[in-house]
């Protein structure tokens, strides 16, 4: 019994570090607000974490234009990181994913993982 349980144990762990080497990859939508905020426009995009169990490269695609962006900072709430056009700030807890623009716009994304 205890042997069975130890294989056990013992798989999962193998099946956790086998998913957290892997990179987190998700489809994020939402608006993109002008500086007055008054006007609103669609945004879809796709974005990916690599590894996943400590993030260090960040991946977002535009449909055809692919951007990698360095990360500034990343800990268990928050993982910051900048591309020429914006910052990017993900929110673990709520996969919620803001970029703010250096031309004033802001951007809040709702992220969910690919079914």
């Amino acid at each position: 019994m205890f042997k069975a349980l130890l294989a056990a144990i013992t798989q999962l762990f193998m099946i956790g570090a086998a998913w957290a080497a892997g990179s987190l990859q998700f489809t994020c939508s939402g608006d993109r607000i002008e500086p007055a905020g008054l006007a609103r426009a669609p945004i879809t995009l796709s974005v990916v974490f690599s590894p996943a169990n400590h993030v260090s490269k960040v991946m977002v695609g535009f449909g055809q234009r692919t951007v990698n962006a360095p990360v500034m900072s990343n800990n268990i709430i928050q993982l910051k990181f900048r591309t020429e056009d914006f910052t990017g700030e993900y929110f673990y807890y709520t996969r919620d994913l803001f970029l703010i623009y250096k031309s004033g716009h802001l951007a809040r994304l709702a992220c969910i993982p690919p079914q």
